[in-house]
C-alpha cells in the first residue's frame, strides 16, 4: 500500500508533530523522528513495510540508512564479540509500571522477520571502538526490553551514527546511518509503529513520557541495586556512594528544570490559545457587513497587530523554552544510560572476578 509522505505530514502537524528527520533505504522509509511539540519530545515512527511512502528529491533531511548485521536476540555473532551478558542480571530490568491502554502480546515471535536484510553493513568493517560500543548498545536493549516487552511501544538508542532498535515483536534491528552527525551521547527515544501512532494518536505525547518515566525508574532502581552490590563486593564503599549519589542529585537536578520548563512552556500554550481566541473574535466582529468601512478597518488592525505582537513574543519566548528542554533532556538521557551501562558493566566483571578468586579455597 502506498501512502503519501505530505498527507502524513499534515495529520502530524494537525495533531501537533512535526516530523523532523526521515531515514530511509532503498528509495522507501523506513523510520521518522517526530517531534511533539507539546512536550519538545520525540519518537520513532516505524514504517511497515506493508505501507511503501516512497522518498522524493524535494524531501529535506532524508538520511539514507544500511542495516548491520544483530542477530534477532540482540547479540552479536560470538566469533566477535565473546560470551553474551549474564542473563540472570538482565532480567532485573523489569516491566515498567504503565497503564497505556495496549493490550499485552506476549507471544513467542522470535525468528519472525518481516522484511528481509538487505545488503547488511559487515560488523568486520567497523572500527574496534565502533564495534565495542555498539555491542554495549544492543546489550543494554536487551536488558531495557524486558521494560516494554507487554506494550505496543517499544525503545530504541541513538548512538553516534547508528540506531539500535527493539522490534514489534521484541527482537532487535540495527542501523547505519549515513552522513549523520556523529555524537558521542546515548539518545533513548520511544518507537512505535504506523498503525500504532493512528490508534493512540490522542494520548501519543502523554504515552512517550509516561514510558520514558518509567525506564528512568528502572534506570534508576538498578542503579541504586548495582551500587549496593558493588558496595558489598568492593566494602570500600565511599567512594562508590559519594559518586552515585553525585549523579543522582545531578539526574534528580535535571528532572526539576524539566518540570519548571514543562509548567511554562503550558502556561504559554494557554496564553496562545486565548490569543487566538480573541483574534478569532475580532475577525468574527469586523467581518460583519454592517460595520465595513475605513474607520473600522483601521480599528480593527489596531486590535489585531497587539494581539499578533503578543503571539510573535509567546513565540520566541516557547522557542527558547523548546530548545532548553531538548538540551536538558539530552543531558538526562545521557547520564542515565552511561549511568546505567557502567555500573552494570563493573557489576558483571567484579562478580565473575570474585567468582573466580572463591574458588581459590577450592583448590587442594
Amino acid at each position: 500500500m502506498t501512502l503519501s509522505f505530505r498527507k502524513l505530514g499534515r495529520f502530524l502537524s494537525k495533531k501537533g508533530m512535526i516530523a523532523k528527520k526521515i531515514f530511509a533505504m532503498n528509495g522507501l522509509c523506513v523510520y521518522i523522528e517526530v517531534l511533539c511539540i507539546s512536550n519538545a519530545d520525540s519518537f520513532l515512527l516505524y514504517i511497515p513495510s506493508k505501507y511503501e511512502i516512497q522518498i522524493t528529491e524535494d524531501m529535506e533531511n532524508v538520511f539514507q540508512v544500511s542495516y548491520i548485521e544483530v542477530g534477532e536476540d540482540g547479540n552479536i555473532a560470538s566469533d566477535y564479540a565473546g560470551e553474551p551478558d549474564n542473563f540472570d542480571l538482565e532480567k532485573e530490568y523489569d516491566e515498567i509500571d504503565v497503564n497505556l491502554g495496549t493490550d499485552g502480546d506476549k507471544e513467542d515471535f522470535v525468528g519472525h522477520l518481516e522484511e528481509n536484510y538487505n545488503h547488511p553493513v559487515s560488523l568486520k568493517d567497523m572500527s574496534k571502538d565502533d564495534f565495542t560500543d555498539l555491542r554495549n548498545v544492543f546489550r543494554q536493549l536487551r536488558r531495557l526490553k524486558f521494560c516494554v516487552q507487554s506494550i505496543k511501544y517499544k525503545l530504541s538508542i541513538i548512538y553516534k551514527n547508528y540506531i539500535c532498535c527493539i522490534r514489534r515483536d521484541d527482537t532487535f534491528e540495527g542501523f547505519i546511518v549515513k552522513n549523520f552527525p556523529r555524537v558521542d551521547t546515548r539518545k533513548l527515544i520511544v518507537t512505535m509503529d504506523l498503525e500504532t501512532l493512528y490508534d493512540k494518536i490522542e494520548s501519543i505525547d502523554i504515552d512517550i513520557i509516561t514510558v520514558k518515566e518509567g525506564v528512568y525508574k528502572v534506570l534508576n532502581k538498578n542503579q541504586r541495586k548495582n551500587t549496593r552490590n558493588l558496595q558489598k563486593m568492593l566494602q570500600s564503599e565511599t567512594d562508590i556512594l559519594e559518586q552515585s549519589e553525585i549523579i543522582y542529585r545531578r539526574k534528580a537536578k535535571y528532572t526539576k528544570y524539566l518540570d519548571g520548563l514543562q509548567t511554562l512552556l503550558t502556561d504559554l500554550g494557554q496564553s496562545e490559545r486565548k490569543i487566538i481566541e480573541q483574534l478569532m473574535i475580532i475577525e468574527d466582529k469586523y467581518n460583519d457587513p454592517g460595520i465595513k468601512g475605513l474607520h473600522s478597518d483601521i480599528e480593527k488592525s489596531h486590535k489585531t497587530s497587539k494581539l499578533e505582537a503578543d503571539l510573535d513574543r509567546i513565540n520566541k519566548v516557547k522557542q527558547d523554552i523548546i530548545g532548553n528542554i531538548i538540551e536538558i533532556k539530552g543531558k538526562l538521557e545521557n547520564i542515565s544510560l552511561v549511568t546505567d551501562k557502567i555500573f552494570f558493566d563493573v557489576s558483571i566483571m567484579l562478580d565473575q572476578i570474585f567468582k573466580n578468586f572463591s574458588k581459590l579455597s577450592e583448590l587442594s
